[in-house]
């Protein structure tokens, strides 16, 4: 009887046993953390962008004159000279010209001296006119005078031979020196007439020449003129480098002919030089507020993408650019580029750093998101999250009292992010600058929803937020330290002011493992 007994009593206690082991099984939750230390070092905050390296400075050579190329004494890569001949035109035609401008200037001033001549006899001949006019008048007035005289004798003679006390003759005498006399007048005034219309000839001509003077001045200077040109394009022939550099492009071949300012009449690309270069930089309008001259870029390169050189911002240009509704803008950046290492073309990835602080204690953004009150979901087979949490936008959405429908009409926002990012990565930027426009795109939606109260809590939450905590370890225990925070840039965040010092080590991660508890079985 004690036998059965005692068999009853492991029966039953076997299947007790079964029934809590097997079908009392429980998952059984187990928490770790993961520790960083705060630390001392540098933040960078930066802009990226892509850009294009260009030389510093290029000039184009275009054909001044229109002719045959015949020679090329430059090529790609060569380096030049100022003055130095790169290549020559066909002279023959240009030569030509200038002879025959020569001719035609010799021409012109042969013709010059003989109107000069001319010139100079007719007013020789004015001057011996008027001489001549100047004695006849003379004469004139002595024979008025004489005339007088004689008109008075042959009054007297006329008395007298009425009287009878001269002979007839003796008046006839005397009347026939008067009438002489008169005639004699009369032929000099009929003299002094006709040398008067010979001055004014000779004045006209003299006039006439001088026009004609004039005229083969005119004729002279536009031919010294057509024979400068000459002598210039002759001169333009031989294409010579205005500045020392070397040849980034060559645009002609031996035979081309070239028009002269025609649009196929580039002939060479020079660059001034290659130890100085610019990056050609296109900056979208949400960044282009924090690029200012004098700031530090930092740039690699596709053919050298493990060395990192620097650029200083030299110019930003104003005048945007509009790429299909993409605004941009133009900033250049110089550098010293040694052993002319870079060549003008190459692609080169820019950081523009607009915010640099030294020696800061600073933290992981992970460490800044910890929650040690926070829910973790669980998973079979364990559950982690790193910098888990709410993001900053999150939280404040969380305490803002959105309504239902607010609610509503910000999720029906999500759907729309995927065919957003499509049209960021289109445009081939940076996996930052897509987060940021992303995150622009979703605070702006939720900003359209919400009332001017609302509103005014937004920006005095997202201004708050700037305090954060991290759980520093101490003495085995977590203690929750308040931060005010600064920068944020590449993983880290300025500390400007809290309870911790470098070395300190606060969580970075919660790691929550889940596992089944297992039944002991007896059978």
């Amino acid at each position: 009887m004690k036998k059965i007994i005692i068999s009853i009593l492991i029966i039953v206690l076997a299947v007790g046993g079964y029934y809590y082991f097997s079908l009392k099984n429980t998952e059984v939750a187990t928490t770790s953390y993961e520790y960083i230390k705060i630390e001392k070092g540098n933040i960078k905050k930066t802009v990226s962008a892509t850009g294009k390296i260009i030389p510093t400075s290029t000039l184009t050579l275009s054909s001044e004159i229109s002719g045959k190329i015949v020679e090329i004494n430059k090529d790609f890569n060569e380096q030049v000279n100022k003055g130095e001949v790169l290549a020559t035109f066909d002279q023959n035609p240009f030569m030509l010209n200038v002879k025959e401008s020569q001719t035609l200037v010799d021409i012109s001033r042969s013709k010059l001296k003989q109107k000069e001549a001319s010139l100079e006899k007719a007013i020789s001949e004015l001057n011996n006119s008027v001489s001549n006019k100047y004695g006849a008048e003379s004469r004139l007035s002595d024979s008025s005078l004489y005339i007088k005289k004689l008109n008075e004798n042959l009054e007297e003679k006329k008395k007298l031979f009425d009287k009878k006390f001269i002979s007839k003759r003796d008046f006839e005498d005397a009347n026939f020196d008067f009438e002489s006399a008169v005639i004699q007048y009369s032929t000099l005034e009929s003299e002094i007439a006709s040398l008067n219309a010979i001055i004014n000839s000779r004045k006209a001509q003299i006039e006439i020449i001088k026009a004609e003077i004039e005229e083969v001045k005119k004729i002279i200077k536009q031919s010294e003129l057509t024979l400068e040109s000459g002598k210039l394009d002759l001169v333009k022939t031989k294409i010579v480098s205005p500045i020392e550099g070397f040849i980034l492009d060559r645009h002609i071949s031996v035979g081309d002919v070239l028009g002269a300012y025609q649009k196929d009449s580039i002939m060479f690309t020079i660059a001034e030089t290659l130890s100085k270069m610019n990056i050609e930089i296109f900056i979208d309008e949400s960044d282009i507020g924090n690029i200012k001259q004098n700031q530090n870029v930092e740039f690699s390169t596709d053919a050298f993408p493990d060395r990192k050189l620097n650029a200083t911002i030299t110019q930003i240009r104003y005048s945007p650019i509009d790429d299909q509704n993409v605004i941009t803008y133009e900033v250049i950046a110089s550098f010293d580029n040694p052993e002319n290492l870079l060549l003008p073309g190459m692609t080169a990835n820019v950081d523009i750093i607009v915010q640099n602080k030294e020696e800061v204690l600073k933290v992981k953004n992970s460490a800044l998101s910890v929650k040690l009150n926070q829910k973790p979901k669980e998973k079979s087979g364990g559950s982690r999250w790193s910098g888990g949490g709410a993001s900053q936008l999150q939280e404040i959405m969380g305490q803002i009292n959105m309504t239902a429908d607010q609610q509503n009409k910000m999720r029906g926002v999500y759907p729309k992010l995927g065919k957003v990012r499509g049209s960021l990565e289109a445009k081939n930027l940076s996996p930052e600058k897509i987060r940021k426009e992303i995150q622009l795109y979703i605070e702006n939606a939720l900003l359209e929803l919400l009332t001017d109260e609302q509103k005014n809590k937004f920006f005095f939450l997202k201004e708050s937020l700037n305090v954060k905590k991290v759980y520093k370890l101490v003495e085995g225990s977590h203690e929750k330290i308040d931060l005010i925070t600064g920068l944020n840039s590449g993983g880290y965040t300025e500390i400007i002011k809290g309870e911790v010092n470098e070395g300190d080590e606060v969580i970075s991660k919660i790691i929550v493992e889940t596992s089944e508890k297992k039944a002991l079985r007896l059978f």
